[in-house]
């Protein structure tokens, strides 16, 4: 993608200005929730830095053409002012060998005599002597070298390695602007009008919306609902739902299990505007009046261990999730869940 989303049209601006003027920082430190687009923003950033040809109507709105030779070397992943470092496979930390060698390579002049661009992501992966690596090149950097740092947990990265780069924040967008993006997006018709609900149940995100456009859990979560009603009524077995639940690979139901936790503590503090399963209100006030506070503040941090566990190699998520689900079947059975 050579151009940024409209939702990140005055930061994009902004930068171009600033590279119009030859002002541009030496390490930006590009943050925000997940599903907002910053990696692509700061690919489109590189390309157009690198871009023999930048279309546009002005300074500020300069993209790349796509078709000149440094284009098509970004295009085959083989431009070498462009560098990307992130963890390897198998691996969930950027080592300090790589970033090493990105120093190394930044040090180095450009080859087609422009700018040497790096992007970094996730940043705050990186280990402790990873990061103290990196120092240097920010502290001492060549000219005409621009570091991007991608993180959605910026507070992760040391205070010296923040210090050193420019922020660049990118939140959610306004729900109407999201919605209309995704609803162009998504195409056809049924799903268009469900926009307003999947920007709601993504955090107003517009890439995560998307892809649960194109997730069936969207629409299985009336399901998993209604057995987890079940289990609390003791109308469903805990081990029977929990073998159901493992069989989802990406232990999507689990997620949302938290999801409705979370929407029953707004119900529990009459925040009902900020629900996000606003179509499942009627099933989540069945259960509401049976819950505390304090019932729904434990079983959150429960359902976020398990996650957790979940994740782990050779953890048995059968027994996991039997667990969480006995938990949440005996929580508050002093008060009777209204019929």
């Amino acid at each position: 993608m050579n151009s940024p989303y409209p939702w990140q049209a005055t930061e994009w601006a902004q930068l171009q200005a600033r590279a119009a003027q030859r002002r541009l920082p030496h390490a930006l430190l590009v943050t925000g929730p997940a599903g907002v687009g910053k990696r692509v923003f700061a690919d489109a950033f590189a390309r157009s830095l690198l871009c023999k040809r930048p279309m546009g109507d002005g300074a500020d709105n300069s993209t790349a053409c796509g078709g000149c030779e440094a284009c098509l070397l970004l295009r085959a992943g083989t431009h070498p002012d462009y560098l990307t470092v992130t963890f390897i496979e198998d691996k969930t930390q950027i080592g300090i060998d790589q970033i090493r060698e990105l120093c190394r390579a930044l040090s180095l002049k450009s080859h087609a005599g422009g700018y040497k661009i790096a992007i970094l992501t996730p940043a705050e992966r990186m280990t402790v002597e990873a990061a103290n690596s990196l120092l240097k090149t920010l502290e001492e950097p060549t000219d005409n070298t621009l570091l991007i740092l991608v993180t959605e947990q910026p507070a992760r990265l040391a205070a010296t390695i923040r210090s050193r780069c420019q922020l660049l924040r990118f939140p959610a967008p306004p729900l109407e602007m999201g919605s209309t993006w995704l609803a162009a997006q998504i195409g056809d018709q049924d799903s268009s009008r469900n926009a307003g609900l999947l920007m709601r149940l993504s955090d107003a995100a517009p890439l995560r919306a998307l892809a649960l456009a194109h997730d069936n859990s969207v629409a299985q979560r009336r399901d998993w609902l209604e057995q987890i009603i079940a289990v609390r009524r003791g109308q469903q077995s805990p081990i029977a739902v929990a073998a159901a639940w493992n069989d989802d690979a990406q232990m999507r139901p689990l997620y949302w299990f938290g999801s409705y936790l979370m929407d029953l503590m707004r119900l529990e503090y009459g925040g009902f505007e900020y629900i996000k399963n606003i179509d499942l209100t009627d099933l989540l006030k069945v259960i509401a009046d049976g819950m505390s506070s304090r019932d729904l503040h434990s079983l959150l941090e429960r359902v976020g261990q398990t996650q957790q566990l979940a994740q782990q190699a050779g953890m048995n998520r059968q027994l996991l999730l039997e667990e969480l689900l006995t938990e949440w079947s005996r929580v508050g059975q002093t008060r009777r869940v209204r019929a």
